[in-house]
């Protein structure tokens, strides 16, 4: 596979700012402008960051989009579940979104000290907006602090447990520290809050194909993606299609219709069969 960057969202494109009445969050929404993100050597460097529920790698399946078909066997459409961390959203403080706009926009300029103040100010007078805390963590990661940037990471979670782009910053964070099978306990977390999450299902994948060594386990995530976003990316695509060579699974996990039904036949009532003159005159003797 290209290690290449799959990134939907337009360039320049700015984040949408949400905020979540009781634990809020200024961040991006759905983890789009997060992620996909490129598949990268693992840093040297390994951060201790295991999660407190540990998980298999059956545990990621169970959360898998299935396709549905009617009585007649035609397709039911798929309705992908709501994203938890947007469905609640309320109007955001125009303050907040000003300043936030204000420090992304040094963040984007490399003016990373003042960027650091500026969320760090945003924390203290908006303490339920988890959103700056995903912002500390990046600029932590780009200063090589990789123990404050874990740590912010997580109390964006702690902030508001239901934004999952702190989850897929989390786990990519773990991911480029070396920490695959926490990264990989991260995805699936984010998964069992937001089971149709498409990011979450691609950035598995892409562990699961190119850090892990199972692509087993990665084709039915990369289908997942291609399933959820209806086929839109076509580097996708072209991936999912390159796995099925390598694992010889070309049975989907996620659109797998009925078998088709006989088609039934109305058989006519057998004729009564002539009798030959011999067996008339055998019943006239009999």
């Amino acid at each position: 596979m290209a290690m290449v960057s799959v990134k939907p969202w337009r360039a320049g494109a700015f984040m949408t700012a949400v905020l979540l009445s009781g634990c809020a969050g200024l961040g991006t929404v759905g983890g789009v402008d997060n992620a996909p993100e490129a598949p990268e050597a693992p840093a040297k460097k390994v951060v201790e960051s295991k999660p407190a529920k540990p998980k298999d790698d059956a545990a990621s399946q169970r959360y898998l989009p299935k396709q549905a078909y009617d009585a007649q066997g035609k397709k039911v459409a798929y309705v992908p579940a709501p994203n938890p961390y947007t469905s609640a959203s309320a109007p955001v403080p125009p303050e907040a979104v000003t300043r936030f706009r204000t420090a992304n926009g040094l963040m984007a300029d490399e003016q990373y000290r003042d960027a650091r103040k500026a969320f760090e100010a945003i924390t203290r007078d908006y303490p339920d907006l988890s959103g700056p805390w995903l912002k500390l963590g990046e600029l932590a990661e780009i200063g090589e602090r990789m123990e404050r940037a874990e740590k912010s990471y997580r109390k964006a979670l702690a902030v508001n447990p239901e934004n999952v782009n702190a989850y897929l910053a989390l786990a990519m964070f773990q991911r480029r520290s070396g920490d695959f099978e926490a990264a990989r306990d991260t995805y699936v977390s984010a998964l069992e809050l937001w089971k149709d999450f498409p990011e979450a299902h691609l950035n598995l994948a892409i562990l699961y194909d190119l850090y892990m060594n199972q692509p087993a386990l990665a084709q039915p995530h990369f289908e997942a993606y291609d399933f959820l976003t209806n086929g839109d990316n076509p580097q996708v695509a072209d991936w999912l299609i390159e796995i099925r060579r390598r694992t010889g699974i070309e049975t989907s996990f996620i659109d797998n219709p009925p078998p088709k039904k006989p088609e039934e036949t109305v058989s006519a009532e057998p004729m009564a069969a002539e009798k030959s003159p011999e067996a008339e005159n055998t019943e006239e003797k009999g």
